[in-house]
This record gives structure tokens, sequence and C-alpha cells, in this order.
């Protein structure tokens, strides 16, 4: 497969990707005249890395926030490094001191949850556990004003489940923001089941408020960026324990335009993030039923690779350095020799990218065919602001149209037959073969 892209197809994608933007905010059903819930004061539960970050995004925005935390040791922690942040940027000369200042005061750090009473959004941001979120949720149920607006910012867990906690499900849905969160430009927001139209149409002109490019996503296991992000991961380990480095893996991904591959990535999210992420998928049932489904990822765990912060995790770290680690190869042959994987002399660069992005692309298909994107450009929105697609190849969905969805259909046949396909890791999607059958490409599909 040629990946190449002309100057032609790079003006074209860029034009896709701009009117994809412009799209993102039409909600179909949701009439502009639709009465908004005002939001001129925002509560954040968590002061951690992200709940830090999203107070940012509101106190740069004019808009008082108050944070809560559990200890004010985890609550001064957290006030300490926004401030850092903040001053900074004063050092680099993108933020006047007296800004700064004003910053700073529109943020009120409390451990008392009843001190969100009067807030117009509250968005908890504590850690990613069903269980915690549940407990939060319930709490923020009972102490926010009526007609509050409640939100979570989870990455992956069922925001219907959390709604129903919170005893609110009308008022409540997911408002997920990127890491970190003051400065990624995408956020998506998730619809729950239950979600009130004025309360999706409210956050979604929030977004625009504090600078975000917003994209609604329907309730999944991670959404519509992370879920397509799995099948992504996945295949990038299974090339590992097949022999291939994580330096050649990620070498062939940016090859595309992406800034870095799948194992800098995670390394630079933290191994124990993802591998945690794993695992609550795992006990929630949702994994497939095979053995050796992102063994890698779990054993860097286990053995204390949690990635750059520790200085090991599929790379060994000087500073910031990513440097190859023999190690991480002997992980994965002593893995791949556990679960009975064939070890191979020869991986293609372009068979490391047609395994990771092909997967991707059919996740895309099934999340429209089943109604969890309106339109094949959010998912491109989602893919370029979030996880930094290059924006000349439009997005996933648009490069699927470049290449052709037959090809990626026989692409992901071919594979199908030369791995098997037990799991359905290589099934093509209903509406990915319906595209094929009928020579249209994911452009000619219409929002709903």
């Amino acid at each position: 497969m040629n990946f190449d892209v002309s100057e032609a197809a790079r003006a074209t994608a860029l034009a896709h990707l701009a009117a994809a933007c412009r799209s993102a905010g039409e909600i179909p059903g949701l009439p502009a005249s639709l009465p908004r819930r005002p939001i001129k004061r925002v509560g954040v539960v968590g002061a951690g890395t992200m709940g830090g970050g999203i107070a940012m995004n509101y106190a740069n925005a004019g808009i008082p926030t108050i944070i809560v935390e559990t200890s004010r040791e985890a609550l001064d922690r957290g006030l300490g490094i926004v401030r850092k942040n903040y001053e900074a940027s004063v050092a680099k000369g993108k933020l006047a001191a007296e800004e700064c200042a004003q910053r700073m005061a529109r943020l009120t750090g409390t451990l008392d949850y009843a001190d969100l009473a009067d807030c117009d959004l509250v968005i908890e941001a504590v850690f990613e556990n069903m269980d915690i979120k549940k407990q939060v949720c319930a709490r923020l149920g009972e102490v926010c004003k009526p007609g509050a607006i409640i939100a979570s910012n989870t990455s992956t867990l069922d925001v219907d489940v959390l709604g129903a906690a919170s005893g609110r499900p009308a008022d409540f849905l997911g408002m997920h923001f990127f890491s970190p969160a003051n400065v990624m430009r995408l956020l998506e927001v998730v619809r729950g089941a239950q979600t009130a139209p004025e309360v999706l149409a409210s956050v979604m002109d929030n977004a625009k408020a504090i600078g975000k490019i917003a994209v609604v996503s329907g309730v999944c296991y991670g959404f519509i960026g992370n879920r397509m992000l799995e099948g992504y991961l996945r295949e990038s380990e299974f090339l590992m324990l097949e022999g291939v480095p994580p330096a050649r893996i990620d070498a062939a991904i940016q090859s595309l335009g992406l800034p870095m591959g799948p194992c800098r990535m995670i390394d630079m999210a933290g191994v124990d993030v993802a591998a945690k992420v794993v695992i609550e998928r795992d006990k929630a049932g949702g994994l497939p039923p095979d053995p050796s489904y992102r063994v890698v990822v779990r054993k860097l765990l286990e053995l204390g690779r949690f990635g750059q912060k520790t200085g090991a995790g599929y790379y060994r770290y000087e500073g910031r350095n990513a440097l190859p680690d023999p190690a991480v190869d002997a992980i994965c042959a002593d893995l791949a020799a556990q679960y009975r994987i064939a070890r191979r002399d020869a991986v293609s660069d372009e068979e490391i990218i047609e395994r990771c992005l092909y997967p991707l692309i059919n996740e895309g298909a099934k999340i429209l065919e089943e109604g969890i994107a309106y339109r094949p450009g959010d998912i491109d929105v989602v893919w370029v602001y979030a996880y930094a697609f290059p924006d000349f190849r439009g997005g996933p969905m648009h490069m699927a149209d470049t290449l052709g969805p037959a090809a990626i259909t026989d692409g992901l046949a071919r594979y199908a037959q030369q791995r098997g396909d037990a799991f359905g890791y290589w099934t093509a999607a209903g509406l990915l073969s319906r595209l094929v059958a009928e020579r249209k490409r994911f452009a000619d599909l219409t929002s709903k």
C-alpha cells in the first residue's frame, strides 16, 4: 500500500478537516433556539493532573472555579502545580504577571463538598475507577443545586451508570478532557441515554467559551477516541510479541506523520495508567477471551516499568531521551513463548502500519454504524486534535476514503487469513463492507 500524500490530497484533507470542525457543533435534534443553562461558576472535584488542568481552562476564561480535594496536602499540591504552570508562562513571556495573579484569584480550594452548592457546572476528575467515581457522583447529586449540570471526566467508563449513581441522569453527561487538559483543544462530550437536550447544548456552548473543539459521542467503552485506540495498541503489542522492537513500530507509524508511535506515547502517558485501564476493563468483563490480550503492558506494570517517569517502560530513558532496551525484547520473547506466539525474522513497515491502522479505521466504522458518532468527520476531528493524527491526512476516516474502503476490507481479510480471526479482530464492520458493495466512501454518509 502506498501511503504517500500528494500536495493536492493534502489540500483536500485540510479543507475536509476545517469543514468537519465547523459541523462538529451541529447536533441533530438540537434546535439553535433551545434554551441554555447559564454556566457562571464551576466546580471541579480532584486537584490532580486532570482536575488542575480542567480548572485552569475555566480560570483562563474568567470563570470562578472551586476545586474540591479530600486532604489539605493534596489540595495544596494541586494548586501549587497550577501556580507553577502559570508562572512558567510568565517566565516565557506568554502571560503577564498581573494576569497570572488574576487567574489564580479565580481558583478557590476547599475540602467541603457543600461549597459546590452554588456551582452551575461541576466536573468530577477523580481516579479512573468505577466504584470511586460512583461514590463521588452520588455525593454531587446530593449537594449540587437544582438545575446544576454534573459531568464526569471519565475516559472509558459508562456515563449512564455514573449518571444513575448521581440520581440526576437528565443533568448528567461526560466531559472527557485530554491531558494536559489546559492545552489540548479536543473535548469529547458524552451524551447519556437520559441527558437532557438543554444540558448537552449548554455544555457544547460552554466548550467554545473555554476554547475547546467539542465532539459529541454516545456511551460506549472508550467513547470515540480511546475505543479506536484499543485495536491500534493491541496490534502494536502483538507485533512486539512476534519480535518487532518498539523503536521499529514507532518509526513506521511516525512515517505517516504522527509525532510519536504507540510505544513512546504510552511511555509518556504512563504505562501504569494504560495497564490499569486494561485491568479495569478486564474486571468489567469487557476484554475478548484471549489470554494473550495486552499482556505486554500488564507485564511492564508488574515489573514497575511505568514509562518515562520511572526511567523505563517500552524504552529506557536518559533524561527525556528514549533509548532501545534489550530487556524489553527479552520480556516480549518470554511472553511469546508463554502464549505460543511465533517469532518472525522479517516484518515490513507496510505490515506494521496496516496492522495498527486498519483495526483503528474498522472500529471507527463500527462507531458510525452504532450511532456513537454522528459523522465520519467527527471521528477525524477527535483523532487530529486529541491524538495528533496528521492533519494533512484529514483524520483516519478521511484517510480510509483516500486509500479506498475496498483496500481496508481486503487488508482485514488478508490478516484474518494469515493470523486467524478467532476473536473477531479482523472481521470487517458491516458499514465498511456495505460501502465497498455500494462503491461509496465514508464521505458519502450523512449525519443522523
